[in-house]
């Protein structure tokens, strides 16, 4: 599609994504300071994007994902197309951590995942600017699992105490 000119469907989906932020903070009994992206395998791949262009973003939750490598792939010949270099650095993940610090970016992954392997999420989280987390489980599929749960919790609760204390909050 976007060899074609077309939008592609990956624009449209972080698109969604920052639309429904704008929603919420639209609401009254939200707290626009609280938004926070998250997803999972390609959806966390969307909410990193995201998360660095919605500067009022609290931070990003990334669970069983990573980035594409294109920067890899150029460095070694293997992609050599500038538009498809174009295409893949706009969709891929990598290409956006910078934009995040200062603000929490949080992964969670799988020792076992049976789609993206775990040594792609520690590339990607190697490449991820303070403040950062990794969290590692060894659930037997791809995606959330309960074994998740406490790491969540533990980073949300703690991305809810950056809100709660203007002075320590990166926009505030």
């Amino acid at each position: 599609m976007f060899l074609q000119g077309d939008e592609p469907t990956e624009h449209k989906m972080v698109y969604d994504a920052l639309a429904a932020a704008q929603v919420l903070r639209s609401q009254p009994n939200v707290d626009p300071s609280r938004i926070i992206y998250a997803g999972e395998s390609n959806g966390g791949r969307f909410a990193v994007i995201a998360c660095a262009l919605d500067a009022q973003a609290n931070g990003v939750v990334a669970i069983s994902t990573c980035g594409y490598g294109t920067d890899e792939a150029v460095a070694s010949g293997k992609l050599t197309d500038p538009e498809m270099i174009k295409f893949l650095r706009s969709i891929d993940p990598e290409t956006y951590l910078a934009g995040i610090s200062p603000r929490p970016f949080v992964m969670i992954h799988s020792r076992n995942d049976t789609v993206i392997s775990f040594e792609f999420g520690e590339n990607t989280y190697a490449k991820a600017l303070l403040p950062k987390s990794f969290h590692a489980v060894d659930c037997a599929k791809h995606g959330y699992c309960m074994q998740m749960n406490a790491y969540l919790e533990e980073e949300l609760t703690k991305m809810a105490q950056l809100t709660a204390a203007p002075s320590s909050h990166p926009s505030g």
